[in-house]
């Protein structure tokens, strides 16, 4: 028999080992890329140290200078104190002692007088406080005696600028005195030696009648007035009224007087009535 021959495609590893040659080469490249960074890294790391070392090392010899240069200026004065001391004779340092032992004793007691001082003023400063505390008190009733004078003074001062007329009982009497002012249509009726405010009667505003006189002579029957004096003043305005009031009283035999009062002149005050 014949032996046959192979047939079919022939494999070649060229291909294979191109790919494998340029991985490598690949990674080594990059192996070498890494080390080279690394080295650059290190370097720079260096250097940086190096620079914080050099700034360290700037900065303590700046204050190694700075404290040489104070001992060096210590060391100079001690050496002129040292140089003024030789130069002293013994008599004059004891001279000097004594005039600063003098100067520091006079301080002493100037400080204890100062102190003393302060004490003293604190005492009296609390001393003054309780004054101040049991006096107030009577700087209020003071104030208030001042307000109650001030008061007093106006009171007085517009009494003599109202031009009023005051009337009063006679001394001894024991009737009760009451003063009637006749202003046109209107009665006003206030009592003589004490302070009452005015009783008003006007026509035609009440239930009690259309007539003040009418209204007057009811509220006389009501507070029992028979046995009172009635003085009875009227104004220019007032002289049909007037007849009228005179008329009612002499009906019921009360006692009473008459007057004349200008038109200007104020007889009874809003609050007090007939008293100044």
């Amino acid at each position: 028999m014949s032996r046959r021959g192979r047939s079919g495609p022939t494999i070649s590893l060229f291909s294979f080992q191109d790919i494998i040659t340029s991985v490598t080469a690949i990674v080594t490249v990059v192996t070498l890329l890494l080390a080279l960074d690394l080295v650059q890294r290190k370097q720079s790391q260096a250097n940086d140290s190096s620079t914080v070392l050099a700034l360290e090392v700037v900065e303590r010899l700046q204050q190694v200078e700075a404290e040489l240069a104070q001992l060096q200026q210590a060391s100079d004065t001690t050496d002129d104190l040292i140089r003024d001391v030789a130069a002293t004779s013994p008599a004059e340092l004891q001279a000097d002692i004594e005039e600063r032992e003098r100067a520091i004793a006079a301080l002493e007691l100037e400080r204890t007088r100062l102190r003393q001082l302060a004490e003293s003023t604190a005492t009296r400063r609390k001393l003054l406080l309780v004054e101040q505390f049991e006096l107030e008190p009577s700087k209020q009733q003071t104030a208030k005696n001042e307000t109650l004078i001030a008061d007093l003074e106006r009171q007085r001062s517009e009494e003599q600028a109202e031009n009023r007329l005051i009337y009063a009982m006679p001394r001894g009497t024991t009737r009760t005195g009451w003063i009637i002012e006749i202003d046109g249509a209107d009665l006003v009726v206030a009592p003589m030696g004490r302070a009452a405010k005015p009783r008003r009667f006007v026509s035609g505003l009440t239930l009690l009648g259309s007539s003040a006189v009418k209204q007057l002579m009811l509220w006389i029957d009501q507070q029992n007035l028979y046995s009172s004096y009635f003085l009875v003043l009227v104004r220019p305005n007032g002289t049909r009224s007037f007849e009228e009031v005179l008329d009612a009283l002499e009906k019921k035999q009360i006692t009473h007087g008459s007057d004349l009062i200008g038109d200007d002149q104020v007889l009874l005050h809003p609050e007090r009535g007939a008293v100044p």
